[in-house]
């Protein structure tokens, strides 16, 4: 058997285009190629199934999209075919002159024709991948980026700029669903000298109190408006209910101030009365503020913040009988604390990640190792990622801590006597409170200070103090008298 090997040279072809030339199919004769778009109509297809093609020269690769199929055509009629990597290409064989290759995955394979008098060709045959169909899944995953998409011979080239590092790396995991083989030059390119402000105030609020003075701030009407603001006691919140004057037959209603709920109030900023509705708050003993840290990070970088402390806990370490059992001490911080990454948009919004956590020591879930007593963590956390404009605030709510008081009521001093005590001791009573964790979050976009060098020095009517030149430039009436 005669087998003619065509060395294959790699060529890019760009998306949806295939090369035009004549198959030297020596002695199989010449082949037309084509490929079918989506889309397009058998008259259209078969115009171009009938391509004629020049000479390839017999050292160049076909190349096929993902998806698409090319059909050959010979003169000569075919007896039987060869795919060298079946998992890329599918060849069908649509008449006894003819052809049909479909390209299955991004990759090489070869392909070896007989014709009915034994002789046999060997071409290679790419399967490139599509690069506008990753491009407009690019373009939708991130719009406000600019990436770019190249492909050659299954090899996908990603370029472009993106704000984050995060968007890079999502980039990547996009274009890896389209090809195993990924080139990543995307740069990250954050806008320099954004900075943000991150002010937070991290509460606690009793719910139980709350309701013992008319109002709850979390519980949504229809209006989405939240519990009549009933005892008079808070501030306007900028959120009113107008009233109705009197009519001959009905009488007037009153205008009314309610309390939003947080997620849709707190969208707006502190000039509308939230911190003296705090305080107004921590004045009734419902509210209770664990921090209110302000943290400035730079765009794309993170910031941390942690206000309480760390516990010693005993870790036992490795050893058999004969080596004994080590133990040392590690640190775990408790308290609050919050972790942000902010990142600056284009449009100059603000896309925020934030994971607030509040924790405090237990120890009535303690244990005891080695003599050691551990107390437990009652943790209450969240994360999430927003997207806000410059200035607003939102909250994450929900929470939630349901607590147990034991209150027993006795007479001083005779309660305590050994055994005869427990009769002049009432009966035990039991309250349960439900305490909510609110976080109220507002950034802020700053710009950096000017450099030292590029303040402006005042222009001072005095510009000099050496004494001989003192009062130069002042005027005979501005000057102080001699003493005599």
């Amino acid at each position: 058997m005669n087998v003619k090997k065509r060395i294959p040279l790699t060529s890019f072809v760009p998306a949806l285009l295939l090369l035009a030339g004549t198959l030297p199919f020596n002695p199989c004769s010449a082949f037309a190629q084509s490929v079918q778009a989506p889309g397009d109509s058998p008259t259209a297809h078969e115009a171009r199934k009938r391509m004629d093609m020049h000479d390839m020269g017999g050292d160049e690769t076909l190349h096929l999209l993902v998806g698409h199929s090319m059909v050959l055509h010979s003169t000569s009629n075919i007896k039987r075919i060869f795919v060298g990597n079946p998992t890329v290409l599918q060849s069908y064989t649509g008449g006894p002159s003819e052809i049909v290759l479909t390209a299955k995955a991004t990759g090489v394979s070869s392909l070896v024709v007989w014709d009915t008098q034994g002789q046999s060709c060997l071409y290679t045959i790419a399967a490139d991948m599509d690069p506008e169909t990753l491009q407009r899944s690019m373009h939708d995953a991130y719009p406000k980026s600019q990436i770019d998409v190249g492909g050659h011979e299954g090899r996908i080239f990603l370029s472009g700029t993106v704000p984050t590092q995060e968007a890079s790396d999502n980039a990547f995991k996009l274009a890896s669903s389209y090809s195993k083989d990924v080139v990543n030059s995307i740069r990250v390119v954050t806008i320099h000298g954004k900075q943000v402000q991150l002010k937070l105030r991290i509460v606690e609020v009793d719910r139980t109190k709350m309701e013992q003075f008319g109002i709850n701030l979390f519980r949504p009407t229809a209006s989405n408006a939240v519990g009549g603001l009933t005892t008079g006691q808070f501030p306007s919140l900028a959120t009113y209910a107008t009233g109705t004057p009197a009519t001959a037959t009905a009488p007037a209603v009153p205008a009314t101030i309610n309390v939003n709920n947080p997620l849709n109030f707190f969208i707006y900023s502190f000039s509308h009365e939230i911190g003296a509705t705090i305080q107004d708050l921590e004045q009734k003993q419902i509210l209770q503020v664990l921090a209110e840290p302000t943290l400035t990070a730079m765009s794309g970088q993170s910031a941390k913040f942690l206000s309480g402390g760390e516990f010693p806990f005993p870790v036992v370490q490795g050893g058999g009988s004969a080596a004994g059992v080590a133990i040392t001490i590690s640190f775990r911080p408790y308290g609050v604390k919050v972790d942000f990454t902010p990142t600056v948009n284009e449009d100059g919004s603000i896309h925020l990640k934030v994971a607030p956590e509040v924790s405090t020591l237990d120890f009535s879930n303690a244990v005891t190792i080695s003599g050691f007593t551990i107390p437990a963590l009652s943790t209450r956390r969240a994360e999430t990622e927003v997207e806000i404009l410059n200035g607003q605030t939102f909250a994450l709510t929900g929470l939630l801590d349901h607590r147990t008081t034991e209150s027993l009521s006795q007479i001083p001093g005779i309660s305590r006597l050994p055994i005869l005590g427990k009769l002049f001791a009432t009966t035990k009573s039991y309250t349960h409170s439900v305490i909510e964790l609110v976080v109220l979050v507002t950034a802020n976009v700053v710009d950096p200070l000017t450099q030292p060098t590029d303040t402006t020095q005042p222009d001072m009517a005095v510009p000099n103090l050496d004494k001989s030149v003192f009062d130069n430039d002042l005027s005979k009436e501005q000057k102080l008298p001699k003493k005599p």
